[in-house]
This record gives structure tokens, sequence and C-alpha cells, in this order.
């Protein structure tokens, strides 16, 4: 194995993911404020809109609207997600593997590039929590060589959509902010098994993201876990923003994730914003980016089946 000579905690550089579909960087074609034209929230187990245009931006109508997202009800993933960077021709549905059911999403990162593709299930008028499910695997020869250790984006677990998002932005609690999950070979070897990193731009962290190892010794680790290429897991996230007194952001924002139903981190100390009216959560959803100024070093492909969401309440009270 090659070893690149950059430093190994050279910080996860991507780009902002905050471009509106009108300018012409989506596949989907709607805005996070444009209602929807089919559907609604038809009941708990239900899907929220339908096939066609509009079906991936819902509604935070109340605690107990539920969002299941099963790809068999598809005819394009480009029903269900919009593309803010990358490649859209990265993403499709295939029928094999599966976790369950007979289609399940593709992602693929190609050697020697960074994207992949960033896509986003849109809420309408944002969210101040998000409990949402998936299941993910990882293709059984993927390997993360050629550096001391690399990060690869796997998911948005919540991004309100501004420059304070990504990119090195400084979050400022009114320009955007998120969190996303990373599979990482910090700790492990080339070709695994891998690690989780959780990477989130927050008031309290200018510039590049505030990175969580979940690997042992690390302070934010409350589980370790090792992730086998060729395995599907059940990744669960719950992200709630922090309440605002006298204008002031208070660090009280959580973050909290599961694997195979054990909680594997768990902070409630963020300071996301102080405006709860635009700067909220506008969509999360299936990403892939490599890197650090360091590319994929082979075709990469990530999976997912089975995404669910609960808007603004948690998966357990619905």
């Amino acid at each position: 194995m090659t070893t690149n000579t950059t430093a190994s905690d050279e910080p996860t550089i991507d780009e902002v993911d905050d471009t509106d579909p009108a300018d012409g960087a989506s596949d989907a074609g709607v805005t996070r404020r444009r209602a929807l034209h089919v559907g609604g929230v038809v009941g708990l187990g239900g899907l929220l809109g339908g096939i066609g245009a509009g079906s991936n931006t819902a509604a935070a109508a109340d605690s107990s609207s539920v969002v299941h997202l099963d790809y068999d009800d598809y005819d394009d993933w480009s029903d269900v997600y919009r593309v803010s960077n990358g490649n859209s021709d990265a993403l499709s549905l295939v029928a094999s593997p599966t976790y369950s059911g007979e289609r399940a999403l593709q992602l693929q990162v190609s050697e020697g590039d960074h994207w992949g593709v960033s896509t986003h299930y849109d809420f309408e008028d944002g969210l101040l929590e998000l409990h949402g499910r998936v299941r993910f695997a990882l293709n059984t020869n993927w390997s993360m060589e050629g550096r001391n250790f690399a990060n690869c984006r796997l998911w948005n677990c919540a991004i309100s959509h501004g420059e304070g998002s990504a990119g090195g932005g400084d979050t400022d609690g009114t320009n955007g902010w998120s969190n996303r999950l990373y599979v990482t070979s910090r700790g492990t070897n080339p070709d695994g098994p891998f690690h989780l990193l959780s990477n989130t731009y927050h008031m309290d962290h200018p510039g590049w993201g505030d990175q969580d190892y979940l690997i042992d010794g690390e302070p934010e680790a409350i589980g370790a876990p090792e992730i086998e290429p060729g395995t599907w897991y059940e990744f669960e996230y719950y992200v709630a923003v922090n309440t605002i007194a006298a204008g002031m952001a208070i660090p009280n924002g959580v973050v909290r994730y599961w694997l195979d139903d054990e909680l594997i981190y768990d902070r409630s100390d963020f300071r996301f914003t102080t405006d709860q009216e635009n700067n909220v959560i506008d969509s999360n959803g299936p990403v892939g980016h490599y890197g650090g100024t360091y590319t994929a070093p082979q075709n990469l492909y990530a999976y997912y089946d089975d995404h669910s969401m609960a808007l603004g309440g948690t998966l357990d009270d619905c």
C-alpha cells in the first residue's frame, strides 16, 4: 500500500449544498418552498406525496407525519431525490443487491473523482427535528487505499442550505448548517472493516466541520462499530435544532446515531441556528463524496434501501 504524505487529519472538503433547483442543478425540479402538486400526508406508514414531479418535497404537517420511501414504487430515483452537486449519472435503481423488495439505490464514486453525487429529499417548510432510518451497504471490494486514512461521505443526515453548511463555510446561525455521516479508514486497514465519522457544521466550530470519529478512545464515541463491505446495516439518525433565547442560540441542539438498534453517537450541545424560521432542517438523503483533496482509488459503490423519516417527531412515536 502506498501512503499519501498529505496530513491524515486533512478536513473533509466539499462544495456547498445550497444550489437551488431553479438554477438548473437539480434533476427533480422542486424547491423547498414549492407546494406539493400531488398527494399529501396519507397516514402512518404511507407515502407522503406520490410518484412524479413534486414527490420529493414533504410538508411537515405534525409530529405523526411519516414518510416511507420504497424504491420499488418509483420509476426513477429522480422521482424521490433532487441533486445539488456531483454527477446525476452516478445514481441508479438496481435489482441487486437489495435489502428488501425488488430494487435498491446504487451510488457510484468513480476512480479518480471526489463526487459521486449529493442528493436531497426536501422538506417544504423546514423541520425543527428529524428522525430518519435507512439501510446501507458498501460493495464487497470497497477499498480506501492510498493514504494513512481516508473519509467518504455516505449520508446527509440534516442539511440547512447555505454557505455555512459545507465547503469550509463559517456557520453563523443564519447561513446554513449540516450533519453528515462518513465511512472512514482511520484506525483500520484500507480494505476494512471500516469505521464511521460524524461531521457537523455548527456555530462553535468555524470552518470544515466538527469531525467526531466513532472509534474507541475518541471522546464523543459511544460505540465503535465496524463496517464490513458487502453487509447491510440499519442506520438511524435523529437531529433536533437548538432552542433560542433573547435572540441567542442555546447549546442544546441534538445529533444521535444508532446502528442496528445500538446507540453509537449522542451529542446534545450543538448551536446550529439563531433563526428557527429560515435556518432549520431543509433536507436529507444519500450522498457520495470522497476526500479531502484526495480522490477515490477505484470505483466505489454504496447501496441504500428502505429510507424512512418522521417529520417533526420520532419514528417510535408514530
